[in-house]
């Protein structure tokens, strides 16, 4: 084992504290990192893309909406940003701001034009069909502070740091080192924090910041100045911290930039990142992919029987609290009671698991008990102080129901994970390709972990999800070959369900057997039913479960049949031309009153005259 795995049944220390570890899997598709507390998984963060969150941009004002107060820039991405005129507005004091004792807000006209060029920040990332949001108050996080650029003379302190005489010392420490006409949040990391480790995020912060301004007069609108830390290094940043008991990643270049980037923020905390080596898959070890599987669940159990119903809207999530078959007390108060405490800790464990964020209703027990109400609510705030997110409850009302908020910044997890399922055309929820694709990848290196001697393997699965293995043109499934070292054949079958798929091992002869060999010369025939999708540089089909490019082939029409010839062929994917049929010749009618005269020779065979113009 390249590290010392802790146990996955651990739990608090003989200290009581909580116990944190963050385990890392780099994929060929995904970056995965789960934050785990005494053994259970309470986060999870993916990367399959470059994310636009906290990046800074220097945009172009397109369209200046009165009705909504609000404006669209152009920033270079997909889609145009949102920009509420509360955001477009400068926190020092450049005009009314918002709020009843601060006067009301301007007109979006007033603070914007359009064909303007500005600097914005994204704050919220594209959710659904929705495009990002973002603020013109830029903001900068360092390791310990964050630089609000346009925060006039602002400092302020994590409401998270508790100890009153600490959150004096950091004020003041902010105060004493605020940059003029710049603002300063000391961030919980903070906490304890030496004068010289503040100076020098201050200093890192302001050279940033001037690197974003010589970029903005270099390059015009749209350009992003500032592209925010990946997910890795974004938590080593924000989350790592001596509290953390290991750091464990299972890719080695990621283990080095991780401790290089340390040795400039924090070189204490080297000795806690660990470089995992062992065959079996991380997040196998740590059990996050079981975690992962039930997050997805809408119904989560609680230790005592009873259970939580997790139902995600478009506006807002509920959650209904059962007891379930646990009857094991002495009064049905005490049963719900217990009952409700327990789920009011499984839901703030759930909500930061699934990332879920807007409007929450939970709807706990009734409970006659005003002190049991109390209690219950106290172990809801509890557990709550531990979310990185704003979370703000509002109350709790006689039925027993707590309206909440938390705010939400991306997808939740099942957003992420899932998409909309076609065969129910949206009332449920299926994996997504990508997911199932991922997925797919993660067994095979599972099974070659355990049985090593297997030379080939065989996967059957939705064309949708053997197309994103086998890539454009085959490459991700000649890459997948090439780093296992293993013989590979994937087939498509449209009668396999989205979340379905049947995968097959063994030696490379009993393999080829059962998939097929596909060679260069053979011909096949290609339905209308069998083209999964039809561009420019040609169509994609699924024949006989072996996926094809076709090359200059037109189409079949409904029921019409093309019939192709291979050029290129490798195990799982090929390329495919139209067959090119010789001209029949013509048959020549026999003269004479019999029509069964002998053949003439070739020599005697009359030569065909052209046709009269």
């Amino acid at each position: 084992m390249g590290c010392d795995v802790m146990s996955r049944n651990s739990r608090q220390g003989k200290s009581g504290a909580t116990e944190t570890d963050i385990v890392v899997n780099v994929g060929t598709h995904e970056t995965r990192v789960a934050i785990l507390e005494d053994g259970r998984l309470v986060e999870l963060k993916l990367e399959r893309e470059a994310e636009v969150l906290g990046n800074v941009y220097k945009g172009r004002v397109e369209n200046v909406v009165p009705g909504l107060d609000a404006a669209f820039v152009d920033v270079g991405l997909s889609r145009n940003v949102f920009l509420y005129v509360g955001d477009a507005i400068p926190e020092n004091g450049g005009g009314p701001r918002r709020g009843p004792r601060r006067g009301p807000l301007p007109k979006i006209a007033d603070v914007v034009r359009e064909g303007q060029e500005i600097l914005v920040q994204v704050t919220k990332s594209p959710i659904g069909k929705k495009g990002a949001r973002a603020t013109c108050r830029i903001s900068l996080p360092g390791r310990y502070l964050v630089l609000m650029v346009h925060g006039g003379k602002k400092v302020g302190v994590s409401k998270k740091i508790e100890d009153e005489a600490e959150r004096d010392r950091l004020r003041k420490l902010a105060e004493k080192l605020r940059p003029p006409e710049y603002g300063l949040i000391v961030r919980t990391q903070a906490e304890e924090a030496a004068q010289r480790e503040l100076q020098a995020d201050v200093k890192y912060l302001m050279r940033l910041w001037e690197s974003i301004q010589r970029r903005s007069r270099r390059h015009a609108a749209p350009v992003m100045l500032h592209e925010d830390l990946g997910l890795v290094y974004g938590v080593v940043r924000d989350v790592f911290s001596k509290e953390v008991r290991s750091f464990i990643v299972d890719d080695e270049k990621v283990h080095r930039h991780v401790l290089s980037l340390l040795e400039q923020i924090d070189p204490g905390l080297k000795s806690h990142v660990q470089l995992y080596t062992d065959d079996e898959p991380i997040f196998e070890r740590y059990g996050v992919e079981q975690d992962v599987e039930r997050a997805l669940r809408p119904r989560v159990w609680l230790r005592n029987g009873g259970w939580i119903q997790i139902d995600q809207g478009e506006a807002l999530t509920t959650i209904d609290v059962n007891t379930g078959k646990f009857t094991r007390t002495g009064s049905l108060a005490d049963t719900v009671l217990k009952t409700n405490v327990l789920a009011a800790e499984e839901v703030g464990r759930q909500l930061r698991l699934r990332d879920i964020g807007g409007i929450l209703v939970i709807d706990f027990i009734d409970m006659e008990n005003a002190r049991h109400r109390r209690e219950v609510m106290t172990a809801l705030r509890r557990v709550l102080k531990n979310d990185r997110m704003k979370t703000r409850i509002i109350h709790l009302t006689p039925l027993g129901l707590v309206e909440m908020t938390r705010k939400r910044t991306a997808d939740s997890l099942v957003q992420r994970l899932q998409t909309t399922c076609p065969c129910c055309e949206g009332r449920g929820r299926v994996l997504s390709p990508e997911t199932m694709a991922v997925r797919i990848m993660h067994e095979i290196e599972a099974r070659l972990a355990k049985r090593p001697e297997t030379e080939a393997f065989l996967v059957r699965a939705n064309p949708a999800v053997i197309q994103f293995i086998v890539g454009e043109g085959g490459q991700g499934s000649e890459e997948l070959e090439e780093r296992l070292g293993r013989k590979l054949f994937f087939r498509g079958d449209p009668l396999i369900g989205p979340e379905v798929y049947h995968m097959e091992e063994g030696s490379a002869g009993k393999i080829e057997a059962l998939a097929g060999v596909h060679k260069v010369g053979d011909q096949l025939e290609v339905t209308a039913a069998q083209v999964l999708e039809t561009s420019d540089t040609g169509s994609l089909a699924c024949v006989s479960g072996y996926l094809m490019k076709l090359k200059d082939v037109e189409p079949p029409e409904a029921s019409g049949v093309v019939r192709v010839e291979l050029i290129d062929a490798t195990r799982s994917y090929g390329r495919a031309t139209a067959v090119r049929e010789a001209p029949k010749r013509r048959r020549r009618r026999s003269s004479g009153r019999s029509r069964r005269k002998a053949k003439p020779s070739k020599a005697a065979e009359p030569v065909k005259q052209p046709a009269a113009p």
